[in-house]
């Protein structure tokens, strides 16, 4: 048996967001403190690091809205074409000879039986 125990994959995931989250906060009070030392005023400092992280919140929502569009619609799309007939229809009514001799055969049908024998007629 080992002296310590595996990490499991969800805590390795919890501890890089929890590095990255950290990282952001620094560069935030790097941000602020520059701007203090700017001359700006510690309140206004602050508001321009919310706005920031605000306008970025609301990219990155806007950005996964969109994506979200774009895999709803392939797969309308992909439904669409699954449902539809892409063969080719063949011809509905035509002369031919076909299992029950030459005539006049609809859908796979002889239908001629009653008709008159004209080439010219339409259907």
């Amino acid at each position: 048996m080992r002296g310590h125990p595996k990490n499991s994959k969800a805590e390795h995931a919890g501890r890089w967001l929890g590095r990255a989250y950290r990282g952001l906060m620094r560069q935030e009070q790097r941000l602020r403190l520059w701007l203090v030392g700017l001359g700006v005023p510690a309140t206004g400092a602050r508001v321009f690091a919310w706005c920031l992280r605000l306008s970025v919140i609301v990219l990155l929502l806007s950005f996964s809205i969109v994506l979200a569009m774009i895999v709803f619609g392939l797969w309308v799309i992909g439904r669409g074409v699954a449902r539809s007939d892409l063969s080719y229809p063949a011809s509905r009514a035509e002369w031919r000879y076909g299992d029950e001799g030459y005539g006049f055969y609809e859908k796979g049908v002889r239908t001629d039986f009653n008709r008159l024998f004209d080439d010219d007629e339409d259907v």
